[in-house]
């Protein structure tokens, strides 16, 4: 019986080490290789002037924690904006459960690059935000930084990433015994502190898969940056497409790849140890 199981998963082993380990493992040898520029060949051998490279100057650091920056604040306001929609729809009908969530996964059937473009279009200086302020006499002429900046770069990717947060504290909600949060109120806790007491560590399961989520799509994101933020568009990512492609140095391109992996791993692996701390009672129904 034990050997027939060890057969059923060799398929996922084969999935893990072709399609993760391999990679990852030809990363770390080329990020020690050089390149022959005159004849655009790698060369095999061992020298850690890629990770010198990398390491030591200012513009890959500040890439990396960009990233990792872009990451925590998407998931925070993702989080935000998640919670009051999905205790919204515990309160539907369990008819309309299924509409909500096709209604919910809508941003998903349009292309990133359709979604982009119309964020550009949103807000421009000519765009629905723009027109809005100087209707109500906010402003006497259209917002300019707006547009290419890391607002709306957050703003994109927070609208993008927004469903897979709200479906996976929707699916930890599902689990709650209403009655607690009730009992709450009932014994004169205010809405927020009845969700700080008892919602949020009842559902810190989904707020942390759903943050983990978001985090490495959103940190992991290359055409957002590039299309919305303008002159702070800058990504690792970039860079490391910069140098695969372009400028042909895999060896530094390997060691970037592998850095910000790990920093991101690091990050992601703080977050979620920062979620499941999270206090408070832990009764679900069954």
């Amino acid at each position: 019986m034990t050997g027939g199981r060890s057969l059923f998963a060799m398929p996922l082993v084969v999935v893990l080490l072709g399609g993760a380990i391999l990679p990852l493992v030809i990363l770390a040898v080329i990020s020690f290789w050089s390149v022959d520029f005159d004849a655009f060949e790698l060369v095999p051998g061992f020298g850690l002037a890629s990770w010198r490279e990398v390491l030591g100057s200012s513009t890959y650091p500040t890439l990396i924690g960009k990233s990792v920056l872009t990451g925590f604040a998407t998931a925070g306001l993702t989080a935000l904006a998640g919670y009051p929609v999905a205790l919204s729809l515990l309160r539907l009908p369990k008819r309309w459960k299924s509409v909500a969530l096709v209604v919910l996964m809508t941003p998903l059937y349009t292309g990133e690059i359709v979604r982009i473009y119309a964020w550009r279009l949103v807000l421009g200086t000519d765009g629905l935000v723009n027109g809005l302020l100087m209707g109500l006499h906010l402003v006497q002429a259209p917002l300019k930084f707006i547009l290419f900046s890391p607002v709306a770069t957050v703003l994109a990717l927070v609208y993008d990433e927004l469903p897979f947060m709200t479906l996976a504290l929707w699916i930890a909600a599902e689990r709650l015994d209403g009655r607690l949060a009730e009992a709450a109120r009932d014994l004169g806790a205010r809405p927020l502190t009845a969700f700080l007491r008892v919602t949020l560590p009842l559902t810190r399961t989904g707020l942390c898969a759903g943050a983990l989520a978001v985090f490495a799509l959103s940190a992991g994101d290359l055409q957002t940056p590039n299309f919305l933020g303008g002159p702070s568009g800058a990504t690792a990512l970039a860079s490391i497409d910069n140098l695969f492609g372009t400028a042909f140095d895999w060896p530094t391109a390997s060691a970037l790849a592998l850095a910000l992996l790990f920093a991101l791993t690091v990050s992601a692996a703080l977050l979620a140890m920062a979620i499941l701390r999270l206090g408070g009672a832990v009764r679900v129904r069954p």
